[in-house]
């Protein structure tokens, strides 16, 4: 499906964002959830931390697999680096791998098992999640947390990862906007909706800080230099043609709980870990 001729090697790499962009937009919906503008701010803030720098020998983390994995790969590919991936859907990161192998393994001419290792398990996992990086003495310059929105979760990911953070590593969340505690309430209702139950009922102390809010206190409270990005996502989100595109999937999730379109300038929020 992939397998398409997308130009030369120097035509894509003048114009980067527009190859990474027709490979997104090839993606079926199912695992093309992020919108455009939230895809380009994860370029632009990996263009500007230390993956691009060939002298750092950090790793791309990222929880939760999708069309983020297109652009966090393509850099990985690019700039002979690693990217770990963990999510629990392995066929959808059997669909992802290939889409990169018809994709970014021809046009860099560069085997993809060099640069991506995804595991089809819990990033929390003491035995096989984000803290096994410690084993293989890998360090993080760039992660990206897109798993399950409960700042539960959330916690244990960001935990682990400053552990094992370089200095001047980038941190990138998805859904920031989100306040669940232990259950994404959202995410459940959606589905007993599918299935025709009533929706549970929000409980009181489920609902707790935005994640940008939360993320930003934890990642200061261990390193307090450290720096919000100020992101071109929130200057390009309101004219995001994803929006429209979606609109009535869009509508219904948010009716649902799901999008929260009132908070949207919080979607994606990155920082700056400096020590």
């Amino acid at each position: 499906m992939y397998d398409f001729y997308f130009g030369e090697k120097k035509q894509i790499f003048e114009d980067e964002k527009n190859y990474l962009l027709t490979v997104k937009r090839m993606m079926p919906r199912w695992c093309n959830s992020i919108p455009d503008s939230e895809f380009l701010a994860l370029y632009d803030d990996l263009l500007n931390s230390n993956i691009v720098n060939s002298e750092s020998k950090g790793v791309i983390v990222e929880t939760g697999c999708g069309s983020s994995t297109i652009v966090l790969a393509y850099f990985a590919f690019k700039y002979a680096k690693k990217l770990y991936t963990w999510d629990l859907n392995q066929n959808k990161l059997a669909y992802i791998r290939s889409i990169l192998l018809d994709t970014h393994q021809k046009v860099l001419a560069t085997s993809l098992h060099n640069h991506w290792t995804y595991i089809g398990y819990l990033s929390t996992s003491k035995d096989l999640g984000i803290s096994i990086l410690q084993e293989k003495e890998e360090q993080i310059d760039f992660a990206f947390f897109d798993s399950e929105h409960t700042s539960e979760v959330l916690t244990q990911e960001l935990e682990l990862s400053l552990k094992l953070s370089r200095n001047e590593a980038v941190f990138a969340l998805d859904d920031a906007n989100y306040r669940y505690r232990y259950n994404n309430t959202a995410y459940i209702n959606v589905f007993r909706k599918k299935l025709g139950l009533s929706p549970i009922e929000e409980a009181q102390d489920n609902i707790g800080p935005y994640f940008y809010e939360l993320a930003e206190e934890m990642i200061k409270k261990t390193f307090p230099n450290s720096k919000k990005i100020k992101d071109t996502y929130k200057t390009t989100f309101k004219d995001d043609i994803f929006w429209n595109y979606f609109s009535n999937d869009r509508a219904i999730m948010n009716s649902l709980g799901m999008e929260k379109m009132k908070e949207l300038e919080h979607r994606y929020d990155s920082f700056r870990i400096l020590k």
